[in-house]
């Protein structure tokens, strides 16, 4: 009887084990090839660039802006995720995520009914503007503000959508060093709060935002940055705009090696005008940024800059239409103030032409 007993529990475990086999074999399989849970992507941007300041050629190379993969999909309706690491920068783990500092997000969104989503793992940081919404690939010559604000951390953003408007409420880590104090670091949180409006059928849109950064358990540091976008038919126009306090070492800028960290107050505004001819979008882009420096109690320096772009996308094939050629020109001028006075202002030019893939591997 013992010997009968035993053998039914083995082919129970058996038929069980094969069955679990075959459900795991059928996820995978759905994983490989249903088009709604997974696509890969690979997306790269390879540039040709000289830059010149005051005259002479400082750069003169080809280089990699950008190489990552993308696998995003929907697991079943309402439960979406995104993966996107990068190749081209360092992959050992951040201290307090876990997280490798090349691994921009990795996510999964949960919808709760028809207005609510919740994103919970590394995602982007909810500052407003348009200009911080597009890929990195598409930006040439980012604003000061842009180009080192502390980007994607880990956390989570609640979304809730109304009369075509989407209220984002966001909690992430701030242990970015141009925020926390060394002290605090690992225990600093934020608060960011993102309206994206839709207005007038799609005439305005904006992207307003406003955060809060904690410095110590005392110290607030706070970020606001609005954007607002005009559509006309083919012509888009953006005015974006930063404004908040934070820590940074500016002497690479200035030339002062010995610097150090310093309380700032940065502003950055940006104005794009971009139109679009079918396989050919122009654009011109206009910033300027001021950096006041909080402990001398006056202006480091003020640059203001523009650039012209012209984006060339020459196929209509679904697998290779997003394949761009591109070619840029970029003037900037740096007018030192303040601590700094005594120094010459710096004019610097930038010519690149390159191209960008987002290639669908799956």
């Amino acid at each position: 009887m013992k010997k009968i007993h035993a053998a039914i529990c083995a082919i129970l475990l058996i038929t069980g084990a094969s069955a679990q086999e075959r459900q795991s074999r059928n996820i995978f399989e759905r994983l490989i090839w249903d088009e709604k849970m997974l696509n890969v992507m690979l997306d790269t941007r390879t540039d040709f660039q000289v830059d010149v300041q005051d005259g002479d050629v400082t750069n003169s190379s080809f280089q990699a802006q950008t190489v990552k993969f993308w696998f995003v999909g929907e697991i079943i309706p309402g439960v979406r995720y995104r993966l996107r690491h990068r190749l081209n920068k360092p992959q050992s783990a951040l201290p307090r995520e876990g997280y490798s500092a090349a691994t921009d997000q990795m996510w999964i969104a949960l919808d709760a009914g028809k207005n609510w989503t919740f994103t919970v793992g590394k995602q982007s940081v909810q500052f407003g503007t348009f200009e911080y919404d597009y890929n990195p690939a598409d930006i040439y010559t980012g604003t000061m503000c842009f180009n080192d604000l502390d980007a994607y951390k880990v956390g989570v953003n609640v979304a809730y959508k109304i009369a075509g408007q989407t209220l984002n409420l966001q909690i992430i880590n701030s242990d970015a060093t141009q925020f926390a104090s060394d002290e605090y670091a690992k225990k600093a949180l934020a608060g960011l709060f993102l309206w994206e409006g839709h207005l007038f059928d799609g005439l305005l849109g904006t992207r307003w935002g406003y955060g809060a950064f904690q410095h110590d358990k005392k110290k607030l540091l706070s970020w606001i940055t609005a954007g607002t976008q005009l559509n006309i038919g083919k012509f888009t126009a953006e005015l974006d705009y930063y404004f908040g306090n934070r820590y940074m070492d500016y002497g690479d800028v200035t030339g002062n090696t010995d610097l150090g960290i310093r309380y700032v107050q940065d502003q950055s505004l940006g104005l794009n005008l971009k139109y679009d001819f079918g396989k050919v979008k122009p654009f011109i882009k206009g910033v300027w940024n001021q950096r006041h420096d909080n402990d001398f109690g006056n202006n480091a320096y003020e640059n203001s800059g523009i650039q012209a772009v012209v984006e060339y996308y020459p196929f209509t094939n679904q697998h290779i239409k997003d394949l761009r050629f591109h070619a840029m020109y970029a003037y900037q001028n740096t007018d030192f103030q303040g601590n700094f006075s005594g120094l010459s202002s710096q004019d610097t030019q930038t010519v690149l032409v390159g191209m960008r893939w987002l290639f669908k591997v799956k």
